[in-house]
């Protein structure tokens, strides 16, 4: 695809070069010094290009709080909060929604023998579970003897040390998520501001390089950084990213790169449907030839988190006898619902039946205890929620679907270069005034001036996203409307559905046909047992009439980690030489250089 492009006569600016090779671009990459940084809503990974595997932390920050009259705790949850309008109709919805998808359940074949599935009733479960004591072990094999683990003294605290903090502990601190659904956390309340945020980002940023991968920061300017991105994105946000990597962290030069780009490169595919499930988003973007269809771009607001929150309803529903398990005030009972439920939820139809489950709890002060529990259809009905979106209504009932916004949606000051600026000055077979140079392309020759006719004053230019959206308005699919994500009642689709809508949004048969043969599941809660399987069967059987053939496949390797392996593996490319940008080239140019340089449409 070709992007408009303009120079900069008017503003007095000198136009990036179309093709710069600065001095230092010529030495040979270092994987050593590439620092590959994917930031997530709940967890940071982040290391050098030549590491196996990166280090991998909570993506918050805890800042030890003044003790002022009237200054409450500020408190970013780890997962998502219940919607607490009126939780009395909440229960009542949920049961009638648990009730729906256990009767869907009991009618799935578990054999050869065309047998249905026996489920335990959950009262049946409660009666073993309210009985359950929990008892007292010594700690665990590896784990070091009780010490002093939280330092009243620092001002903030970071990772093991937040995720161990009770609700009692908290109050001393102010904690934020920078990120949350996969967008950054701006808000109205204490530290919420695009600033304060960045600020967050920078902090969490800098203790990660230091502590975790040893590099000082005042030897950043010897090392190079790729920021893993949405795909959805927000182009101020990438303009903020790129001054706090180059200008406040100091890195000697950067660039962007979209995270199902980065999870096509990871998984060694040239093409695909990347279905990316994080702790609180799921993002599903069409992958060709490195670049991310724009129409076919969608971010949900649901994730692992979300599921945590289903799996502790329905285990209270069944007695659960960790009864003080409190997620809204504690990080350490919210971690442990994220643990029981990689350790407790699959999608394998065939296990069946109460199965006895064993999880351990350390408290406060430093013993442990040893729960069991019966768990039977909750262990499989909570994931289940990703396919029965009514079930997630618990954590917000109205969800957002975000899809990529317009040039004229996402205006800035600061890029006066734009499609916006385009259309007000040029046209396709002459300019206003005139000044040909607006439309001509960095470093290209000028072009002869033409007379304006009333004609020309119709005939705006307009941009390749925006000219295939006509064909696809004509054809009743609104582009830049998220409408097309949710039913006929409002709510957000399913997963499996999801995927068909993006798919189908694509330009053209052939390319519809290569994503749903190449749908590849990556995220760090896209590691349930079965999912793979299930996933590929739901959109199987809607997609028969057709005979379009459907493949769901995972890499052999840490779901959570695909895109930053991709990053890794692309940042040390001889072609990538052409996508980074110095901080002099960005404190030159600025957002101009990251138009000309971005791996993806801008």
């Amino acid at each position: 695809m070709q992007r408009s492009r303009a120079s900069s006569t008017s503003s007095g600016r000198q136009p990036a070069p179309s093709n710069p090779h600065p001095p230092h671009q010529a030495q040979p990459l270092e994987a050593p010094k590439i620092i590959v940084i994917h930031p997530g809503s709940q967890h940071l990974r982040i290391g050098r290009a030549s590491d196996l595997n990166p280090q991998t932390l909570l993506h918050a920050v805890a800042y030890r709080r003044r003790q002022l009259e009237g200054d409450w705790p500020h408190h970013d949850p780890l997962l998502p909060p219940l919607d607490n309008i009126n939780p009395a109709r909440l229960q009542v919805e949920f049961e009638e929604q648990r009730l729906a998808v256990s009767r869907i359940l009991q009618h799935c074949v578990v054999d050869e023998q065309n047998r249905l599935r026996v489920a335990t009733p959950p009262q049946q479960l409660a009666h073993f579970n309210r009985s359950s004591q929990a008892e007292k072990i010594p700690p665990p094999s590896g784990v070091p003897e009780e010490r002093p683990w939280l330092d009243r003294d620092a001002q903030s605290i970071f990772d093991e040390q937040i995720l161990r903090l009770s609700a009692f502990d908290a109050r001393e601190y102010d904690i934020h998520f920078p990120v949350q659904r996969g967008e950054l956390n701006v808000h109205k309340e204490k530290g919420g501001s695009l600033q304060a945020t960045l600020q967050h980002l920078e902090r969490i940023w800098a203790y990660a390089l230091e502590v975790r991968l040893k590099i000082a920061l005042r030897d950043l300017g010897t090392h190079c950084a790729v920021l893993v991105v949405n795909d959805v994105y927000v182009r101020r946000y990438l303009r903020e990213f790129m001054t706090l990597l180059l200008q406040r962290l100091g890195f000697q030069r950067c660039f962007l790169v979209q995270d199902s780009v980065a999870s096509t490169y990871g998984a060694g595919v040239g093409y695909g449907c990347v279905v990316d499930i994080g702790a609180q988003k799921t993002s599903i973007a069409c992958i060709e030839d490195g670049i991310s269809q724009l129409d076919a771009r969608v971010r949900l607001h649901y994730g692992g988190g979300d599921i945590d929150q289903v799996l502790l309803m329905l285990l209270r529903k069944c007695g659960f006898p960790y009864r003080e398990c409190n997620v809204q005030d504690s990080y350490v009972d919210a971690h442990l619902m994220d643990e029981l439920k990689e350790k407790f939820c699959h999608l394998n139809a065939n296990v069946c039946g109460a199965q006895e489950k064993h999880f351990t709890l350390r408290k406060q002060n430093g013993q442990w205890l040893r729960y069991t529990i019966q768990v039977g259809d909750e262990a499989i009905m909570a994931p289940l929620a990703f396919f029965h979106t009514e079930l997630l209504n618990i954590t917000g009932r109205t969800r957002s679907v975000c899809i990529q916004q317009t040039v004229q949606e996402q205006y800035d000051c600061e890029d006066c270069f734009n499609g916006e600026y385009l259309k007000e000055t040029g046209r396709k077979n002459g300019v206003r005034g005139g000044d040909t140079s607006l439309l001509a392309g960095p470093g290209s020759l000028p072009r002869p001036q033409l007379p304006v006719t009333a004609d020309d004053e119709e005939m705006l230019v307009v941009e390749p996203d925006e000219s295939n959206s006509n064909s696809q308005q004509q054809q009743g699919q609104p582009l830049h409307s998220n409408s097309c994500y949710l039913n006929t009642q409002g709510q957000v689709l399913s997963l499996d559905q999801a995927v068909i809508r993006s798919i189908n949004r694509c330009a053209s048969f052939e390319t519809k046909r290569k994503m749903f043969g190449s749908i590849l599941l990556v995220g760090s809660s896209a590691k349930l047992p079965g999912l793979t399987a299930w996933l590929e069967s739901r959109i199987s059987q809607q997609m028969q009439p057709t005979g379009t053939e459907v493949n769901v496949f995972t890499k052999g390797m840490d779901a959570g980690m695909v895109a930053w392996k991709g990053a890794a593996i692309m940042s040390v490319l001889e072609s990538a030489r052409e996508l980074w940008i110095s901080q002099h080239d960005w404190q030159r140019y600025g957002l101009r250089i990251l138009r000309e340089r971005s791996p993806f449409l801008w």
